[in-house]
């Protein structure tokens, strides 16, 4: 893999050349944007092939023409876990799209989306090994374990991260990160995912989502486009001039002039995959699982390392009288504020990494706090959810890790090497629950498989694994 000031040096002098697609004029159409479904029986879906093959079979990651520059731009630029991570994927759709087209030869062409709300199964194109379209490696087709409707319940009325309701982070969590997961290859590592071309339409999905979430309204606002948060601009390496932050704030925008051809939110599920068949606990789509079998009991404040695998597994912390009313106490506090320091209690995970099995990704897991040891009617598993882990975010924490202090380039000499560190706030959601008995908190990894070839065996290892309480 190139070094990022390799890339930026050797594509300086490639600066100048056509930005593509063309800038939008008064008369000039607006560009539709095709659920794959549709795209896939119409007459540019050999031109897209044609035009991924093209850019695939160029070996200059300097050249904007290559598949591999822009794999190399995603890898040094892309601001996930951090502002603009919606934004910033708007631009860079903007420009491969225009490459795409040019390498296509056919000015009809318009990047489609993958609506896995519809069809969580991956389009059979992408699985055909003699289409340019597929990629070797990927470990899950099914990404149906990924999908949630919380990015579009009406409490989320905000956009950028930092503040509480916000769509950025909440949809960057789910649907997005566990779809890199549950494809598996190269999607599942952050720093190498666009080289699958699935990636493509994956983020056309999310953009997508992102224009359904501001045309729906009733609450829901950006920032003004007067607003500080659209100053300066995107880098796409120095062969890509920058998009503007403030082209970015609509689709419509002149300098972008696209749509989609459905911009509606998700109001359901799709019925259950193939990943039910190695997660038994799971009841339907959204459901709460039941609590797995317990393998390690602890005490609260205690450390001790885990190993995750391809079960679901239980961890119980055991409280003492003491905790349990240090605990309760907690509880009576008012909530956080997601914008606060993290909770008073949470789970903290320090060491994380994945095994070599553990890269090959098509899987992640659930984090709930005391889910129902029987069967019956229980709250939503967004009620006990905690957060999520999978390759995908590990290696997104092991990028931050490495560049922390060093800009972007910390990239190059220490990305992937690095322990990946979660912390979970818990306060919060045992409000939710309201227990009547506190005598321990039940920590519970439900795994979620992609449906394909998920590994088995270890996956994750977590050399310190503990739940701790503020003061």
């Amino acid at each position: 893999m190139i070094s990022r000031r390799r890339f930026l040096q050797s594509s300086a002098s490639l600066a100048l050349l056509p930005l593509l697609p063309r800038v939008a004029t008064s008369t000039t159409s607006v560009a539709v944007r095709q659920n794959w479904q549709v795209f896939c029986t119409g007459p540019t879906f050999q031109s897209m092939v044609n035009g991924v093959r093209a850019m695939r079979s160029i070996n200059d990651t300097t050249n904007p023409a290559s598949w591999a520059y822009w794999a190399n731009v995603h890898k040094n630029f892309c601001p996930h876990g951090k502002p603009y991570f919606l934004a910033w994927h708007r631009g860079l759709l903007l420009r491969f799209e225009g490459w795409l087209r040019k390498a296509s030869g056919d000015d009809a062409l318009v990047l489609p989306y993958w609506d896995y709300y519809t069809q969580p199964q991956m389009p059979p194109e992408f699985l055909d090994t003699t289409s340019s379209l597929y990629r070797k490696g990927r470990t899950g087709s099914d990404v149906t374990a990924a999908l949630s409707l919380d990015p579009f319940a009406d409490s989320v009325v905000n956009f950028p991260r930092g503040m509480d309701n916000a769509l950025e982070p909440i949809i960057e969590a789910r649907p997005h990160n566990p779809v890199h997961n549950l494809i598996g290859g190269v999607m599942g590592q952050v720093s190498v995912s666009p080289w699958d071309p699935i990636f493509w339409v994956h983020h056309a999905n999310i953009d997508r989502l992102w224009a359904a979430w501001v045309k729906a309204g009733n609450g829901r606002q950006m920032p003004a486009a007067s607003d500080p948060y659209w100053t300066g601009s995107f880098q796409y390496g120095s062969a890509i001039k920058p998009v503007p932050r403030s082209w970015t704030i609509s689709t419509t925008h002149q300098y972008l002039n696209y749509q989609y051809d459905d911009e509606s939110m998700p109001s359901s599920l799709p019925s259950s995959g193939s990943y039910m068949s190695r997660s038994s606990s799971f009841a339907a789509a959204g459901s709460a699982p039941l609590k797995p079998a317990t393998v390690q009991t602890m005490a609260m404040g205690t450390a001790r390392p885990l190993a995750l695998d391809d079960r679901s597994i239980n961890v119980d912390v055991a409280l003492s009288a003491q905790d349990t009313n240090r605990v309760r106490s907690m509880l009576l506090q008012p909530a956080a504020s997601k914008t606060a320091a993290a909770g008073a209690l949470r789970l903290v995970l320090d060491g994380v990494q994945t095994t070599a099995l553990g890269d090959q990704g098509g899987y992640f897991y659930k984090i709930f706090v005391n889910l129902p040891e029987t069967a019956g009617v229980h709250p939503a598993e967004q009620t006990y959810l905690l957060g999520m882990v999978g390759p995908f975010e590990i290696s997104v924490a092991q990028m931050q890790a490495a560049m922390k202090g060093k800009g972007m380039q910390g990239m190059d000499a220490g990305h992937g090497k690095q322990d990946a560190q979660f912390v979970f706030p818990i306060s919060d959601t045992l409000r939710r629950l309201a227990p009547m008995q506190l005598d321990k908190l039940s920590i519970s990894f439900v795994r979620a498989d992609g449906g394909r070839r998920p590994p088995k065996g270890d996956t994750i290892r977590i050399k310190s694994f503990r739940v701790v309480a503020d003061n």
